[in-house]
């Protein structure tokens, strides 16, 4: 009897030993499986929104800047949320209710939100806003309004970065919004990657720009288009839009809270509309 007990406690062993090689060989063979291609990362590894989503960026982590983890109804990213959904699904009216008569659409006041003919859901408004909120927002420092709800805070859209790396004015400094953006060799999804970057400042590529001929200047200023851009170590490539701030082409936005709701403080483009 007890040979046959030791017999099967020898057989159990066996069973084991055999299941865990064969698992750790599964495991190789997968590993070794995964492609190591970086010239088909998405744009932006940690900021990609595939088409049609409402709010894949901001499920696991918020992306504002000094904004609470804690729920809270009241609070901005709660309401950013509520905007990008909005925005995706061109909402006319989410945006109608948080425009009001001191929402600034121009800086010298000559635009009202009927200029932007939001009802039409091709309407570049739509990109612009998408955009501006998708990659994180900031709080608007030293900066109040008479309308501005006590205690609350004044934020901005997308963040940007206010140190220059380069001695260059303003219309050629380009902020990359979001991170492990791509910097491809061509403007192209299929080009090689020289570079990938996060949260930097890079220069506009303005020889190159130059040297494109009109149709293609005119997408690479299209909000799907793509930029040419100048690195830190004098390498050249392009980025995706979506992926670019330039404060010439680009929008801000800007959201105060007053009487217990979200506003439109301003929407402008960097050089005025």
């Amino acid at each position: 009897m007890k040979s046959q007990q030791f017999f099967i406690i020898i057989l159990i062993a066996l069973g084991a030993i055999t299941g865990s090689t064969l698992a750790a060989i599964s495991y190789l063979n997968h590993k070794e499986s995964v492609p190591n291609d970086r010239s088909s990362l998405p744009e932006s590894t940690a900021n990609y929104l595939p088409p049609n989503s409402t709010s894949d960026l901001e499920l696991n982590t918020p992306t504002d800047q000094n904004s609470s983890s804690q729920p809270n109804p009241n609070a901005f990213s709660q309401f950013r949320l509520r905007l990008l959904d909005a925005t995706k699904r061109r909402d006319a009216n989410f945006i109608r209710n948080i425009v009001t008569t001191r929402t600034k659409l121009s800086f010298d006041g000559s635009i009202n939100l009927n200029a932007y003919n939001i009802d039409d859901t091709q309407s570049l408004f739509w990109q612009y806003m998408e955009k501006a909120i998708s990659t994180g927002c900031t709080i608007e420092p030293d900066t109040q309004v008479p309308e501005q709800e006590l205690g609350s805070d004044i934020w901005v859209c997308p963040i940007t970065f206010g140190k220059p790396i380069y001695d260059f004015g303003w219309q050629q400094q380009m902020g990359i919004l979001g991170e492990s953006v791509n910097v491809r060799s061509e403007p192209g999804t299929g080009a090689s990657i020289v570079t990938v970057l996060s949260k930097e400042l890079v220069k506009f590529d303005a020889e190159t720009f130059n040297k494109l001929p009109q149709r293609l200047q005119e997408e690479v200023n299209s909000p799907n288009g793509w930029t040419p851009v100048l690195l830190k170590n004098g390498k050249k490539g392009w980025v995706q839009n979506r992926f670019v701030y330039h404060e010439p082409r680009d929008y801000r936005v800007s959201f105060i809270r007053s009487n217990g709701e979200w506003q439109i403080n301003y929407f402008l483009r960097g050089n005025g509309n």
